[in-house]
């Protein structure tokens, strides 16, 4: 074997692990979303902020482990399209986090707004629709190699699963003037719809993940 596909081997290996890595934190932060909505909704202040401080530890575990995986790509052993497509990925699954961070925050800024209880199950069944999709995208990365349908089956899912966040995302912005402690404070309003966006955003981010793994999928084929 050539010594650059020996090197390009081992590095496919240290970053695909490290993928894996970087997506197990992401998840950890999808499911901490999850429970502080619920804190939220049970009027449970000390757990959300609990949850707040967790999935900001989790967000900077992610930056770190992406932090690596930039380094193992920059040694040039890959393929430059491979690269492209690692990178996107990478950077689109961090965005996860990242949004999950920011509602959990806003979240923590109006915990004092009771809203009905429709409200609060669609924004879980929000949250728990993006922690599916980072469920289904951590299966597709871990058998991408060995099982190539299954793989874009999983992010065909993971597509329409985007598209009922986006259906809820439009309901909840319907709401928008049901209810009061939204509707009579703008401030309020601003922030609540910062959440439910951000939401949304992760849900994109996700999408496009899956969408860059198929793009790896195909480039290796």
């Amino acid at each position: 074997m050539k010594l650059s596909n020996y090197l390009r081997r081992d590095s496919e290996e240290e970053i695909h692990q490290k993928m894996n890595q970087h997506l197990a934190k992401i998840h950890q932060a999808t499911q901490t979303l999850i429970r502080a909505v619920k804190a939220w909704k049970e009027n449970d202040t000390t757990t959300l902020d609990l949850e707040v401080g967790n999935i900001t530890a989790e967000e900077n575990a992610a930056d770190k482990i992406l932090a690596d995986i930039w380094l193992e790509l920059t040694k040039g052993n890959l393929k430059s399209k491979l690269r492209s497509d690692i990178l996107t990925f990478i950077k689109r699954a961090d965005e996860v986090a990242g949004c999950a961070k920011r509602a959990c925050n806003n979240f923590l800024i109006i915990h004092n707004v009771k809203l009905p209880e429709h409200i609060f199950e669609e924004i879980l069944k929000s949250c728990e629709l993006v922690d599916l999709c980072i469920e289904k995208l951590k299966e597709a990365l871990t058998i991408y190699r060995e099982d190539i349908r299954r793989t874009v089956d999983l992010t065909t899912e993971i597509s329409f699963i985007e598209h009922q966040v986006d259906g809820l995302y439009s309901r909840l912005k319907n709401h928008y003037f049901d209810f009061k402690g939204i509707s009579d404070n703008f401030a309020t309003l601003v922030i609540f719809d910062h959440a439910i966006r951000e939401i949304e955003k992760a849900a994109n981010s996700a999408e496009d993940a899956s969408d860059a793994l198929r793009s790896i999928i195909i480039s290796e084929i």
